[in-house]
């Protein structure tokens, strides 16, 4: 990808925590390369302690690499870049005896917002946008959890940053919360905004994501912009179409695989008596239902599954983990 189309880097991110006399130093992160491409939403996906938190906290300049370099627009990254960036945490944590408009007031103020003219509107607008106009003077003690997400939303947004990161945005909300949630960052993705994304979330990553980097203990394991096998996309790397059979071995359906040419499953996985093949289409998924039915292997079910999880993608770069 070139390099005017990338906004933000890291390169060569190393950064050990010595937290304990009795202990071994941990070493969350071990150079640690990542892109962001200008106006896109790359998902930043991993177990716990994969070094999401630690890479997210790097490039917000809250604790300094021990190596390597944050960049920003093909430079390194000043503390007046940083206003650029809005940052969205998992559980919204605001001063209890302040109202949404002071929190946003302060916002504006640290982002050198100085028109009281220009704050005040921005202040009505952005609560507006998120349904709070009417609690603008409200302590947060008083706000529900879905409140304080709203006010969340707005407060990593109002000062209109170029970066946008959001650290699992769905946690703790109905359906409803969801749906709006997603709205929201589908419209800054309209608007050019570059989005970072970090969920547990497999559906939400393949709906809302253009590119996607997985770490795992503190390394990057897997990239879409690094997958030379294939177009960088999605929809080719991870699987969304699955077939549960029940009675079929995994040697039985190699034989199968190579005997009738059919094509290769995404992803297998045996859970006791059932194996799972994932594909990425659904013509390669149905292409397996005759076979195996000829086979005498019962269908347990077949379709697009959308209760995916994050185990099942981690699962799917196995090969990748473990070169």
């Amino acid at each position: 990808m070139n390099s005017s189309q990338i906004i933000l880097s890291l390169r060569g991110i190393e950064k050990t925590f010595r937290t304990d006399v009795f202990k071994p130093p941990f070493q969350s992160l071990k150079g640690v390369d990542l892109e962001f491409p200008a106006g896109s939403c790359t998902g930043l996906v991993g177990h716990n302690g994969a070094g999401k938190t630690t890479t997210i906290r790097t490039i917000l300049g809250l604790i300094s690499p021990d190596r390597g370099a944050v960049m920003f627009r093909d430079r390194p990254m000043s503390r007046d870049d940083r206003s650029a960036i809005g940052y969205m945490a998992e559980s919204a944590r605001f001063p209890q005896g302040l109202t949404a408009r002071e929190v946003l007031e302060t916002q504006l103020t640290l982002h050198k917002v100085k028109s009281q003219t220009s704050r005040k509107q921005l202040i009505h607008d952005k609560l507006a946008s998120v349904g709070l106009e009417n609690d603008a003077n409200r302590r947060i003690r008083e706000f529900s959890k879905g409140m304080q997400q709203r006010l969340a939303w707005a407060h990593a947004t109002i000062h209109n940053p170029d970066v946008l990161i959001l650290d699992e945005p769905f946690t703790g909300l109905d359906p409803l919360g969801r749906i709006t949630m997603k709205n929201w960052i589908l419209a800054e993705k309209k608007h050019g905004i570059t989005i970072i994304l970090c969920t547990h979330e497999l559906p939400q990553v393949m709906s809302l994501c253009d590119h996607i980097h997985i770490l795992q203990h503190g390394k990057l394991v897997y990239s879409t912009f690094n997958d030379k096998s294939k177009e960088s996309s999605l929809d080719d790397a991870l699987p969304r179409y699955f077939i549960d059979l029940s009675g079929a071995k995994q040697a039985d359906l190699e034989h199968l695989l190579s005997a009738r040419k059919l094509p290769m499953w995404k992803t297998f996985h045996q859970d006791g008596f059932i194996s799972r093949l994932g594909f990425s289409d659904y013509p390669s998924a149905s292409a397996w239902l005759q076979p195996c039915m000829a086979q005498g292997y019962v269908i347990a079910r077949f379709g697009d599954d959308q209760s995916a999880t994050e185990e099942q993608l981690l699962a799917h770069f196995k090969e990748e983990f473990t070169r």
